[in-house]
């Protein structure tokens, strides 16, 4: 996804269809069954990203060999593949703008902006290694990225998504970036957090040893250590922390006031915390790649191998799907799902297949590819 001389931009027939911004994700129930049907719909390549869902409602999927946007209707499951000169980076999930615009990160540190008609509106190229985009109140975004002199920089970006400023401090950055109250941008560095404020001075605010992540919960932001959980004022300054069971190994947003997440190591555990940094541990399986929770509590469990188990609020057990299993020779999937609208879910296998899993309405026939 390297701009071309001559500015030819990026052939990618894009039919986002709408302007507006997407939106997030409906935060539907986990059905209290496992789905009976997993139906596959080729991609034509190794998918890169979980499906994204559009403003119009359909799914867009990036492939690698060959490179493509592949983008797929959720209600008829047609698909529009078109070539792309590159498949975004892992190192940034392709997400939507406020214009509907897919936004993509290059292999060279570039941050393209897909207009609907498929091609680059902006190639803004970053003066960094990406740590992450966050967004303030007022809709400006802000990339964080650092280079090889372990410089931190907070990068303002325009409205159409070019570089608007830059402002820079010795630092190196830890984690990824989080937005705080007022439109404050904080990042992770070695003794505490940098604060990147709207007026476009940068604070170091001490007395938070290396924080892993920062997390937001509702409308307050905790800091994570190895070890402890530090809530944030809307400055950043942190309160008296909490002890954590085990190292974090990654977390997940939750439409319920909480944010989950899942420990390194055995025995591994689920955390739920709220925005005071109260926690509930739950026992986890070893293979957490990811999870989240649903709009009533309960909590689904993914691995890169396609095991994807349900638990009740409570932690109990409450269905086991092995997508691996029931697809012989499939080597795995992209480690995120992506909820449907009527109680369905999709998936990306790396092999090239969007799994649509669901269940017919009047259909109340297990199928072999779940077991309790």
């Amino acid at each position: 996804m390297t701009p071309r001389r001559g500015g030819r931009a990026l052939a990618a027939a894009l039919l986002v269809g709408a302007t507006a911004a997407l939106a997030d994700p409906p935060h539907t129930a986990l059905p209290a069954a496992p789905w009976t049907r997993v139906d596959p719909i080729p991609l034509g390549g190794s998918g890169v990203n979980a499906p994204i869902r559009l403003s119009d409602g359909r799914l867009a999927v990036f492939t690698r060999a060959p490179s493509s946007l592949v983008l797929v209707d959720p209600v008829t499951g047609a698909t529009r593949s078109s070539p792309v000169e590159e498949p975004p980076s892992t190192e940034f999930a392709p997400r939507c703008d406020r214009r509907g615009r897919l936004v993509v990160l290059g292999a060279g540190g570039t941050l393209f902006r897909l207009g609907i008609d498929g091609r680059v509106r902006v190639a803004a190229q970053l003066p960094g290694a990406l740590h992450g985009l966050v967004e303030r109140p007022d809709g400006t975004e802000v990339a964080v990225v650092s280079n090889p002199q372990s410089n931190l920089a907070f990068v303002t970006l325009r409205a159409d998504g070019g570089i608007a400023s830059v402002r820079s401090v010795a630092a190196g950055p830890i984690g990824s970036p989080v937005t705080l109250a007022d439109g404050h941008v904080a990042m992770g560095v070695p003794r505490g957090l940098a604060v990147f404020e709207p007026a476009g001075t940068i604070r170091l605010v001490p007395g938070v040893e290396n924080p892993r992540h920062l997390i937001t919960v509702r409308d307050a932001t905790l800091a994570v250590t190895e070890r402890a959980v530090f809530p944030l004022d809307a400055d950043g300054v942190p309160g008296p922390p909490r002890a954590l069971p085990g190292a974090i190994r990654g977390w997940s947003a939750s439409g319920d006031g909480e944010a989950l997440m899942w420990t390194v190591g055995t025995p591994a555990a689920l955390l739920r915390i709220d925005a005071a940094g109260a926690i509930r541990r739950f026992d986890a399986p070893e293979f957490t790649d990811w999870a989240m929770v649903d709009a009533v509590g309960a909590m689904l469990v993914v691995s890169r191998t396609g095991r994807l188990v349900a638990l009740e609020p409570d932690g109990s057990r409450r269905w086991v799907v092995d997508l691996q299993r029931n697809t012989p020779g499939q080597r795995g999937i992209v480690p995120q799902v992506t909820p449907g609208d009527r109680g369905d879910a999709w998936v990306t296998t790396v092999d090239g297949e969007l799994l649509h899993l669901w269940s017919p309405p009047t259909s109340s026939q297990e199928a072999p590819r779940a077991n309790r």
